[in-house]
């Protein structure tokens, strides 16, 4: 009745398959039904602790203020201490990142939001590698502009295409290729011969390359990521090139087991930085100045004992080989890729059309001793049209027990929906 009062891109702009599912499991959970939780990507890993000591002492000081839309230099400085660091303990050649080259954004979503509605007119297009975080989209529709596809198979272990196949989706719409490394949802770290295939690609197209790397320091083996700060073409002309081409994002929410604390980070050269930095001060005005602060002490504390995150990834890791094990055993027939970072897998169901009904039926209508799964569909993580449709994405979110039971459940749930569907075409007597 009242369409005519909205936006256009409004209609572009759907909740997320994610969210759906979390918003059902919250509800079965509140009617006491005991729900595994791996549609979501929120750890239940507590918190870094000097994160809490620091807020806690912000706040006895009574002044919570605004922030500088930028963000706090104490907080950029510290970040391009940790960036650089990060790169340095092994002697990985890098560009150097200095506080001029950082922004801070209310999480990484915001970071992305705030560089589409930088670089993107209505109507331009961003080639993003699938399967990808499937907020993008919406993230993009708000400047107008839309995904396009580069795609990638789980049999093929979603190995990037050759550069002349992707340089057939550039158009003269063609603003940016973003990709994601580690790779949520399927756990994809790209090599580095990929990733300069894809720099090269945006070199030769004058494209912005947006790197998101939030998981960043979730590595699940021997295999490292390969950031776009790493990336040397040996030639300065192209080197330069690339640098002005470059806009890395980061986040607190995953290396720390921050989610709701919502800080970002977007880093860039100081030109696009200020541009990016006036579309910030126009959509939040500032980031929240006690968060900041927080967040500064969380790096400061890795920088000085980088234990916690040795520790946390020997916690995924487990909960990795658990669930790899407990697949071989219940789920036999599934295309599983063991994933090299992030903290996600894709499980392909050969004998599903579409799984999206099995996924509500698990989480509504079945339970083993009162507890089912909450999974993701991942349709939603792809644009290519029936990709997806036989996948879930499932996080490892909780301890391998509950990963291994999960598995069984998903597993037993699998038998029921078979039988449930036999039953359907049965009349009641």
């Amino acid at each position: 009745m009242f369409a005519e009062r909205y936006a256009d891109r409004v209609q572009f702009l759907n909740p997320s398959s994610i969210r759906k599912m979390m918003a059902i499991a919250k509800g079965l959970i509140a009617q006491g039904k005991t729900v595994y939780e791996l549609n979501i990507g929120q750890p239940d890993i507590e918190c870094i602790p000097e994160f809490c000591e620091a807020i806690d002492k912000k706040a006895r000081t009574g002044q919570i203020n605004y922030s500088p839309i930028i963000g706090e230099k104490y907080l950029r400085e510290t970040y391009a201490r940790y960036l650089n660091n990060f790169f340095d303990k092994d002697g990985k050649p890098h560009l150097v990142i200095d506080t001029d080259n950082v922004l801070i954004t209310v999480g990484a979503s915001h970071a992305l939001t705030s560089c589409f509605l930088g670089i993107c007119n209505p109507g331009d297009e961003v080639l993003v590698i699938e399967p990808y975080f499937s907020p993008y989209s919406g993230f993009l529709a708000v400047a107008g502009g839309k995904l396009k596809a580069i795609p990638t198979r789980a049999e093929d272990d979603f190995a990037l295409p050759p550069a002349e196949e992707i340089e057939k989706l550039i158009t003269p719409k063609t603003r940016a290729i973003l990709f994601n490394s580690p790779n949520n949802p399927s756990g994809k770290i790209y090599s580095a011969e990929e990733v300069e295939r894809l720099a090269k690609i945006c070199i030769d197209h004058n494209l912005f390359i947006i790197s998101d790397e939030v998981y960043r320091e979730m590595t699940l083996g021997d295999k490292e990521a390969f950031s776009v700060l790493q990336v040397d073409f040996g030639n300065d002309e192209m080197n330069e090139k690339l640098k002005n081409a470059i806009i890395m994002i980061d986040s607190a929410s995953k290396t720390f087991s921050l989610c709701g604390v919502r800080i970002g980070t977007l880093v860039a050269r100081q030109p696009i930085l200020e541009k990016l930095a006036l579309v910030v001060a126009h959509t939040t005005a500032c980031v929240s100045d006690i968060m900041q602060y927080g967040v500064a002490w969380a790096y400061d504390a890795i920088l000085s004992r980088p234990d916690y995150l040795d520790n946390m990834r020997k916690v995924y890791h487990e909960r990795l080989e658990a669930t790899m094990q407990a697949i071989a055993e219940y789920l036999p027939g599934v295309v599983a890729p063991k994933p090299d970072g992030a903290f996600y897998l894709m499980l392909k169901f050969p004998e599903f059309e579409d799984i999206t009904e099995f996924s509500h039926f698990m989480l509504e209508k079945f339970n083993l001793g009162n507890e089912t799964v909450a999974v993701t569909p991942a349709a939603s993580f792809y644009l290519t049209p029936g990709y997806g449709r036989n996948e879930i994405r499932i996080a490892l979110v909780v301890d391998p027990e509950k990963m291994r039971r999960s598995i069984q459940i998903i597993s037993e749930a699998l038998k029921a929906f078979s039988q449930f569907k036999v039953n359907l075409v049965r009349p009641m007597l």
